[in-house]
């Protein structure tokens, strides 16, 4: 295809995802705004299973513009147990905007409806802030190193507001997404921090161990998704909606958390912080030197290796 008619096709892509936004709200503003201003229980409740069809909806015709018009081949493989009535701690990389709604394509309906980590200036954003409140996003605020040590109680205030949105959870199934490295990578955020990473950048561990600690005695799991795109070493959103990514390789697994970090104070017990940051980046490690060999053009490898069976609830293989 021509670049002109590439252009043109991610032109149509674009299109029909605002249409689709549009008439999505046609539902979706009513259902939340009775969410806003009823806040007893049973309609709250009623609410949030409405605006979870309607998003549902929303989902699968944006992605039918996105990626089936896109043109874009998912491969897919899936070495975790479907319960789509579970809670589960999600962990990914982040390289385009295109990630989410891949992420969401690939583990609906077999895992519960995601909810992702966001930044807070998004709350404020028309439509999309009223949105994600009503189906209860976390909203979280950054804070920089100097504002926490000039003033400490910023320190737990990511892990209350996790605290919070599990509290909700506990009524309905959730899969809680976690961009573990905080914003897309590329390559020239990889530059500015130093990156050691070659498609990623370096983890936070910070969020996963708020989840993960915040939803002890109700987590059902951890699940690790891996997003690589083949042949492709600089992904962007408009060269997938384009056509120009004719492939992309995706992987969700279990993944076992040892025992000692399943419950842990992360904020203020240093020995605690440092094994969970570890984990993470020994499992960020591997993630990176799987998508590094898929996105190279030079390499042959187009998929994820196949994966050895591990028990869920031991790690053993």
């Amino acid at each position: 295809m021509t670049r002109l008619g590439q252009t043109l096709r991610g032109i149509t892509a674009l299109s029909i995802l605002g249409l689709v936004t549009l008439v999505g709200c046609i539902p979706l503003l009513p259902v939340a705004l009775v969410k806003l201003c009823i806040p007893l229980p049973a309609v709250r409740r009623l609410a949030t299973n409405a605006l979870i069809h309607i998003a549902d909806s929303w989902i699968k015709a944006a992605n039918f513009g996105l990626i089936r018009i896109g043109g874009c081949r998912v491969n897919y493989q899936q070495h975790a147990t479907a319960n789509p009535n579970g809670r589960f701690v999600l962990i990914s990389n982040h390289q385009s905007w295109a990630d989410v709604m891949l992420l969401v394509d690939v583990i609906r309906p077999q895992f519960p409806f995601p909810r992702f980590f966001i930044k807070e200036q998004l709350r404020w954003l028309p439509i999309v802030g009223l949105a994600c409140w009503a189906l209860d996003f976390p909203f979280m605020k950054r804070y920089s190193r100097a504002q926490v040590d000039k003033n400490p109680s910023l320190r737990n205030t990511d892990m209350n507001t996790v605290r919070r949105a599990c509290r909700v959870y506990r009524h309905w199934p959730v899969t809680l997404i976690n961009y573990a490295e905080g914003t897309r990578s590329t390559a020239a955020k990889r530059a500015a921090v130093d990156s050691p990473y070659t498609t990623m950048l370096p983890p936070k561990a910070g969020g996963t161990a708020f989840a993960v600690n915040a939803m002890a005695g109700q987590l059902d799991g951890v699940l690790d998704l891996t997003v690589a795109y083949v042949n492709t070493p600089h992904p962007t959103f408009w060269d997938f909606v384009c056509g120009r990514i004719p492939e992309v390789a995706i992987r969700l697994r279990s993944l076992h958390l040892p025992a000692a970090l399943r419950q842990g104070d992360y904020s203020n017990d240093p020995t605690y912080r440092e094994r969970f940051k570890a984990w993470l980046q020994e499992l960020w490690q591997d993630k990176d030197d799987e998508v590094a060999a898929i996105q190279d053009p030079a390499q042959p490898q187009v998929d994820f290796a196949p994966a050895l069976v591990i028990d869920e609830r031991t790690g053993d293989i």
